[in-house]
């Protein structure tokens, strides 16, 4: 399971993440290992993925398709291109292995970035998930924070700090404290943690 924070305000939009996948060895015991869940989509976007196993490959296959249609860098654009790209190679995958298993069945897509022609500050949070293998994905509404799997603790913590305008650095170190408690509490949660910001400068990972 993954865990993920993302938000925004004036200073720019961070984004937050664990690593730790699960897989099931012959009898149904859980393995755990490491795997990279955040991935620029080019200077200014970003994607964050969580849920089943497969959101890593598919989050790949955006970045690579993305990335080979060179003029697809509008915000919103990418978005629409996402949502379709993403539900198309989610039902490919179900068809061909069948659905995930119990308590596995969902996944998300957090795509953050900024765009110098929207009203200040120009950042925005899409959340892209299906619950339950539920085709297609939907666009579920959100604000200025996400935390998912939900906190409301953490999300009032961060929403409180973004209303007043914390820079970056401190955002993430708020971030790191919440990853490594979720580690003491949940085996599913562990490091290394991956850490990135969007700026008016574009995509930055960040090492904490």
């Amino acid at each position: 399971m993954t865990q993920a924070l993302a938000g925004y305000n004036e200073h720019g939009l961070f984004l937050a993440t664990d690593s730790r996948a699960t897989r099931f060895a012959p009898g149904g015991r859980p393995d755990f290992f490491n795997v990279q869940k955040l991935f620029p989509l080019g200077r200014n976007c970003a994607i964050l993925s969580g849920g089943a196993g497969v959101s890593v490959p598919l989050c790949l296959a955006l970045r690579r398709e993305i990335a080979r249609r060179r003029g697809l860098e509008d915000l919103e654009e990418v978005v629409d291109f996402a949502l379709s790209f993403l539900s198309q190679g989610y039902e490919a995958h179900l068809e061909k292995s069948g659905p995930e298993p119990e308590g596995f069945r969902h996944l998300y897509f957090i795509l953050a970035g900024y765009d110098p022609e929207k009203p200040p500050p120009g950042f925005q949070l899409f959340l892209l998930g299906s619950e339950d293998n539920e085709l297609p994905l939907r666009q579920i509404p959100v604000a200025q924070v996400v935390v998912m799997p939900r906190n409301m603790g953490m999300e009032m913590r961060l929403f409180q700090a973004l209303r007043a305008g914390l820079p970056l650095d401190q955002l993430l170190h708020m971030s790191k404290e919440f990853l490594e408690k979720q580690a003491q509490l949940k085996e599913e949660v562990g490091p290394p943690y991956y850490y990135a910001t969007i700026t008016s400068e574009g995509f930055r990972n960040i090492t904490i």
